[in-house]
């Protein structure tokens, strides 16, 4: 994978707040915004906090309710701000994702390492690899791979072995430790040696939490047709950080512009709304819920959904713009219906724009926190019904174990919502073979 610098893409938005600038040449990292948003209280802890518009969130869940990914939040709220913490009884899951400080340079998870999928993850291309995180040894699981590929015959119970417990930092030290060693790539290697759903399952796992997801869009975007569901999980919800770290990932792997990508395969409104979603220009989780503009915004939507015609683009602007903490206190506000906001969604789109911004709702609808609900439906979505949907029950379980403690969170409520035997009972139904194992040992008990 090549590790040339690039600067911004062609039509880049200014770097201003919002935007992450590019780190310098031969850094690795974002530096926080520049700018800060001017003092308003919040709802969340601290002295300027309000309590939300229409009642508290359901019990058990705060408008702070997310996973940490461990570093520390930018410098705190303008003073005179509400902080960014729950209220009293949310879990205590830490700030979701916002824009970090410099990235780690030091190869294992520490403050300022880049949070995505909710997991701290190393700097992705076009950075220069990290070092082998503390207490792991690349080099002994290089060359227990190298045996069970050696020659006739794979020993998958090896690879699955050896692959399935490593995290975002591992997998990444592992990759770069065996091109080194081997002289080809881990992928290569695996593609290989393997076939069917076990080979789409494990180059989720090979490519890591960003390397796959710049995988899969270019998956949806290539060859006739665009798989609207991966753009839909894939890109809606990103924060700002994610989306540029998404966005030059896919440049250096690729050497083009996802943006331009996307675009070129979308169209009409469609491809507005995404071009919104790509910008990296979302409220920052750390920053104070305003109740001003939460009861404003449900008003906006209120309105661009009545009468004749739907204002489209107003109620693509807040849905897709707002934090995770601000939409949920708005959708909470919008209804005292707990799918209020999904209806309205229902009611007034259609096609592709219908799924994205029930994608975006879905997320913070429910009791449990940020988009535990929703990934637990499209698990079971995946298996449901006639046949199983390996694509997708491959995408959504690899993509959602890299933070173990949110997957526990999600196999909790699959099994509480969706399937009372759990995920792992489900999951060994529906497969077979290596496919099934390597599944089952991703999921674990």
């Amino acid at each position: 994978m090549a590790y040339n610098n690039y600067g911004p893409p062609p039509g880049a938005p200014p770097q201003g707040y919002g935007a992450p600038p590019y780190p310098p040449q031969g850094q690795g990292g974002y530096g926080a915004p520049p700018g800060a948003p001017p003092p308003h209280g919040g709802y969340g802890g601290g002295g300027g906090g309000y309590g939300p518009p229409s009642g508290p969130p359901p019990p058990g869940q705060g408008y702070g309710g997310g996973y940490g990914g461990g570093y520390a939040p930018p410098p705190g709220p303008p003073h005179g701000a509400g902080g960014y913490g729950p209220p009293g009884g949310a879990p205590g899951y830490g700030a979701p994702p916002g824009v970090p400080p410099p990235m780690h340079q030091g190869g294992a998870p520490g403050a300022g390492a880049l949070t995505y999928l909710y997991t701290q993850v190393p700097p992705p291309p076009p950075n220069p690899p990290a070092a082998p995180p503390a207490g792991y040894d690349p080099y002994r699981d290089v060359e227990r791979l190298r045996k069970a590929m050696k020659g006739f015959g794979t020993d998958e119970k090896a690879i699955i072995e050896t692959l399935a417990p490593l995290d975002a930092f591992q997998i990444d030290s592992l990759g770069h430790a065996f091109k080194a060693t081997v002289g080809k790539s881990l992928l290569a290697s695996i593609e290989g040696e393997t076939s069917g759903w076990f080979e789409g399952a494990l180059r989720a796992k090979v490519l890591g939490p960003v390397g796959y997801d710049v995988w899969l869009v270019h998956r949806a975007c290539n060859g006739a047709g665009t798989n609207e569901d991966i753009l839909n999980e894939v890109l809606i919800g990103r924060s700002n950080s994610e989306m540029w770290a998404l966005k030059q990932a896919f440049r250096a792997t690729y050497h083009k512009d996802m943006e331009k990508v996307v675009e070129e395969d979308l169209s009409m409104k469609t491809r507005r709304m995404f071009v919104m979603v790509m910008q990296a220009a979302r409220q920052e989780e750390w920053a104070p819920v305003d109740p001003g503009l939460v009861q404003q915004d449900v008003k906006d939507l209120k309105n661009a959904a009545r009468g004749a015609g739907t204002d489209e683009i107003k109620i693509c602007g807040i849905l897709l713009s707002r934090s995770n903490n601000h939409l949920r206190a708005v959708a909470h506000a919008y209804s005292s219906k707990p799918d209020g906001l999904s209806s309205m969604v229902k009611s007034e789109f259609s096609g592709h724009m219908e799924g994205a911004l029930l994608h975006a709702v879905r997320a913070v609808e429910g009791n449990a926190p940020y988009g535990v609900s929703q990934t637990a439906a499209l698990l079971e979505a995946s298996m449901k019904g006639l046949g199983t949907q390996d694509e997708k029950l491959v995408y959504r379980t690899l993509r959602a174990h890299w933070d173990r403690r949110r997957f526990e969170d999600i196999k909790a409520e699959y099994a509480r919502t969706q399937h009372k035997k759990g995920l792992r009972n489900r999951v060994e139904g529906e497969t077979s073979g290596d496919y099934k194992r390597f599944l089952a040992a991703v999921i674990g008990h």
